[in-house]
């Protein structure tokens, strides 16, 4: 028999209900009746990228993971988006996903373990008190260090009335529609940043793909992407969760990275960390190694198959090798580089690293080729399908 849910946070149930029902049923209805003009649409879109963008660029990548630093004026831009977002306080907020990361999917100590399904990762763990959701900051010290966060969280409650109700009102005072602005830019708004939000607890560990780790849930999504500013690459952040950055390619939609590096070209933002090239190719390349090494028990001539892959791999990583290397050696020789004779051993340095960099690309051509070979194969006839 299964053991009984944990109480209901009743209060927290009502805050985050009421905007919802509010936004199924009154704003339409409004919209319909009276319309909304576009002061305040466009007050809606910036609120919700003013409360996304705190979130993922404040609470998640500065605050919870230290990805980089920022000036105090955009640490209270953060702070301020952060009570409109309705997320609670930073320093409790960054205190559980701190504890999400280091007990990832663990359902007695993941505050929102995924393995507990959709609902729970998504709403549940919020207003059920479970012991795994229960208030612990001892994983946040060095938060409760920084006065702005402090101040933030002592006044958490007036600010989040501040910025959820008495921001749309004035904003419909000067715009002669306060009922308008309270529905489109208060409660719509709060709404939907809050759920696309909770999607990377929930959907950006069920479906997407896992290219950096197998071993956990967190998959990299970009459709959820699209909705959470840059968030739904989710396995490689799990994976390298230092990074500032969650979508690496330059196609990735990460406009979170963009903001962030922008900032640091403005003086607000330094010391972004970034996972090296190599490190991330590296695991990349394991990860295909070891899902091809379970493939080719399924295929004909098996043994042949792998004594192919261990070449190849080892062929592989080994280039990857000489190109880190050689890419740490022209590093260490640009920070020495004032003489004439260190310059042109700089450029010799320049000229391997290249040449190396372009070989480990011809390499990974060739195992990708390898793997592609290997994926078209058909089954072994003694293998289910």
């Amino acid at each position: 028999m299964p053991s009984p849910k944990p109480p209901i946070r009743w209060l927290n149930l009502a805050v985050l209900c009421f905007p919802v029902l509010v936004s199924i049923t009154i704003v339409p209805w409004y919209g319909i009746r009276h319309g909304y003009d576009a002061w305040e649409w466009g007050w809606f879109a910036a609120l919700m990228v003013f409360c996304e963008m705190s979130i993922t660029a404040g609470y998640h990548r500065l605050w919870s993971h230290s990805t980089y630093k920022a000036h105090p004026l955009l640490r209270f831009i953060f702070a301020l988006g952060g009570a409109c977002a309705l997320q609670n306080d930073c320093i409790t907020w960054a205190s559980d996903h701190r504890r999400h990361h280091l007990y990832a999917d663990d359902n007695d100590k993941d505050p929102y373990s995924a393995n507990r399904g959709f609902w729970y990762s998504h709403f549940e763990w919020m207003i059920r008190d479970y012991p795994s959701t229960r208030e612990d900051l001892g994983n946040a010290k060095d938060l409760l260090k920084d006065p702005i966060l402090v101040w933030q969280r002592k006044h958490y409650l007036v600010l989040l009335l501040l910025m959820n109700i008495g921001l749309p009102l004035w904003l419909g005072w000067i715009n002669g529609d306060i009922w308008g602005s309270l529905l489109l830019a208060g409660f719509l708004r709060l709404t939907l940043s809050q759920h696309f939000t909770y999607l990377i607890n929930s959907a950006a560990h069920m479906w997407g793909s896992r290219t950096y780790d197998t071993e956990q849930t967190a998959r990299d999504n970009w459709i959820i992407a699209l909705f959470t500013f840059g968030e739904g690459y989710h396995n490689y952040h799990h994976t390298f969760a230092l990074d500032y950055r969650n979508g690496i390619k330059w196609y990735h939609y990460d406009p979170t990275k963009w903001l962030i590096k922008a900032c640091s070209w403005a003086g607000l933002a330094s010391d972004l960390r970034a996972i090296s090239p190599y490190r991330i190719e590296m695991t990349r390349v394991a990860v295909e190694y070891k899902n091809a090494l379970n493939r080719c028990d399924m295929v004909e001539q098996p043994a042949k198959w792998r004594s192919r892959l261990e070449g190849e791999y080892e062929q592989v990583m080994a280039s990857l090798n000489a190109w880190a290397e050689a890419r740490q050696a022209w590093y260490q020789a640009q920070s020495r580089a004032i003489s004439d004779e260190l310059q042109h051993d700089m450029e010799l340095l320049n000229a391997r690293y290249k040449e190396l960099k372009g070989k480990a690309r011809i390499q990974q051509q060739h195992w990708q080729a390898l793997l592609n070979n290997l994926s078209r194969l058909p089954y072994h006839a003694n293998t289910p399908a």
